[in-house]
């Protein structure tokens, strides 16, 4: 935008920088028709970006109504002994169950007690000491075979040589005194039926060296072998309305169906297990959903709103950027005409029989009692308003499928906003040509006020030096008469 020259004038004397400034103001209106659309448009822009924000929103709380495990959710009561975890497939019901022991993992420790982690119990001159096979079975599977060099068979080489078979066990050492270490080998399998068998073979066929043997070799039927027992193999045992039930893993995922129950201490009296339908978390997505309905019906209203004004007057400031916008009617009677419609879902239709109410003011409300009592009782029901067949039928299924329609990358909204931004590209290369005749206008003004400046002052000084030379010449005069 052009800057007035101040200096204009002052060999003139006239108020040439003024006028230029008042010829720049009348210039410059006609940019203002311009700036006007492009203020308009923009808040249209942004307007539409919080049209998208709120239905995505509340598309986010509709599509959480439409996932059918949310109203099969249940939930088990807090017991001793044992923790539940229900799927959805799990019948309700009262149980009861008492533990009288948990599963556990047989473990050995060397006999043998070393005086450091590093030092191997084999030499490498010893016989036979580089084909040593440490050999490991779990129960009834296939025993595993783990060559030992002379080096691997240190406290720190043996725990690492197993650990890096997976043989089914696990193991690591444990410093029991001042210069005191123990090798401890666990089975990775609780239960009777995963006990470990320990020996160790030269070449896989023959006895394995003496040394080794004493040290690390188990059958579980002598006291006098290289490992002991320090924590015996046992079955989880416990009683199930009535019924004795045996497993080999505290983790029961069978009893009763459909609830994994993972036993944690054994019981002293017996305990009851109730499983029932759960709708705390139902509950609140319904709450969820209303709320960001309640939302949007706001949004809707505060960008289409209009108020009167005298005839004449201006618009007023407070109207929503889309008022009389079709887009943004459009979205709003789509939802709004779902939100009264009933439902082809045989026993509830309606928003009303679910424990919604609609308000005079168009906003949802929900009645609580009558809420939980349709989600624990009539499950299905609720389910098929809300779900549908997940797309054209069911309540929360139409509602995001009309969010999407118009927020997606290819909807309605973007089409509208891409529309908007083209009519803007426009605007501005028109108000910059505009003002690029604007600037040429002014500099035409100035060049041509600097000029008459300049003329002005000619004839000014022509002026003086004239009346000067009078005055002189009539002064002369009057001296000689």
């Amino acid at each position: 935008m052009t800057t007035a020259i101040s200096s204009l004038g002052v060999g003139s004397g006239l108020d040439l920088g003024g006028l230029l400034d008042t010829l720049q103001a009348s210039e410059e209106k006609r940019l203002t028709p311009i700036t006007t659309k492009q203020t308009s448009y923009n808040a249209k822009l942004t307007a539409y970006g919080t049209l998208t924000s709120a239905l995505s929103t509340f598309s986010t709380a509709s599509k959480a109504l439409t996932d059918p495990t949310l109203y099969t959710e249940k939930v088990a009561s807090t017991n001793d002994g044992f923790t539940t975890k229900v799927g959805t497939n799990a019948t309700s019901g009262s149980y009861s169950i008492s533990v009288q022991q948990l599963a556990a993992a047989q473990s050995l420790s060397s006999s043998h007690v070393f005086t450091d982690t590093s030092t191997p119990v084999l030499d490498s001159t010893t016989s036979n000491s580089t084909a040593q096979s440490l050999s490991i079975q779990v129960g009834t599977a296939t025993a595993v075979k783990i060559p030992l060099t002379a080096a691997q068979t240190s406290l720190t080489g043996m725990r690492d040589a197993i650990n890096g078979a997976n043989a089914g066990v696990t193991a690591s050492l444990v410093q029991t005194g001042d210069k005191a270490y123990q090798l401890i080998v666990t089975s990775n399998t609780s239960g009777t039926s995963s006990g470990i068998t320990m020996g160790v073979t030269t070449d896989g066929t023959g006895a394995g060296d003496t040394t080794l043997q004493q040290m690390l070799s188990y059958d579980g039927t002598t006291t006098t072998t290289g490992m002991t027992q320090t924590v015996e193999p046992l079955d989880a045992k416990l009683t199930f309305n009535g019924v004795a039930i045996t497993r080999s893993s505290n983790t029961i995922d069978d009893v009763p169906q459909g609830v994994t129950l993972t036993l944690t201490a054994p019981t002293t009296t017996t305990q009851n297990l109730t499983v029932r339908q759960s709708v705390t978390d139902s509950t609140k997505a319904v709450e969820d959903w209303v709320s960001a309905y309640n939302t949007l019906l706001s949004t809707f209203n505060s960008l289409s709103q209009f108020t009167v004004v005298a005839a004449g007057a201006s618009q007023s400031t407070t109207n929503g950027a889309l008022v009389g916008d079709s887009v943004l009617s459009s979205v709003k009677n789509q939802i709004q005409t779902a939100i009264s419609s009933a439902q082809s879902s045989s026993s509830i239709r309606v928003l009303n029989q679910v424990g919604i109410t609609l308000n005079k003011d168009g906003t949802l409300a929900t009645d609580e009692t009558k809420l939980v009592k349709n989600l624990a009782d009539n499950t299905a029901a609720v389910s098929a308003f809300f779900v549908g067949n997940g797309s054209t039928t069911g309540l929360a299924s139409q509602m995001v499928s009309i969010a999407d329609t118009f927020t997606s990358s290819t909807g309605v909204i973007t089409g509208a906003t891409n529309s908007i931004n083209t009519v803007l590209t426009g605007l501005t290369k028109q108000a910059t040509q505009v003002q690029s005749s604007i600037d040429a206008n002014i500099a035409r003004y100035k060049k041509q006020f600097t000029q008459l400046d300049v003329l002005v002052e000619t004839l000014n000084n022509t002026k003086t030096f004239l009346t000067q030379q009078f005055n002189t010449m009539n002064n002369t005069s009057s001296s000689s008469s």
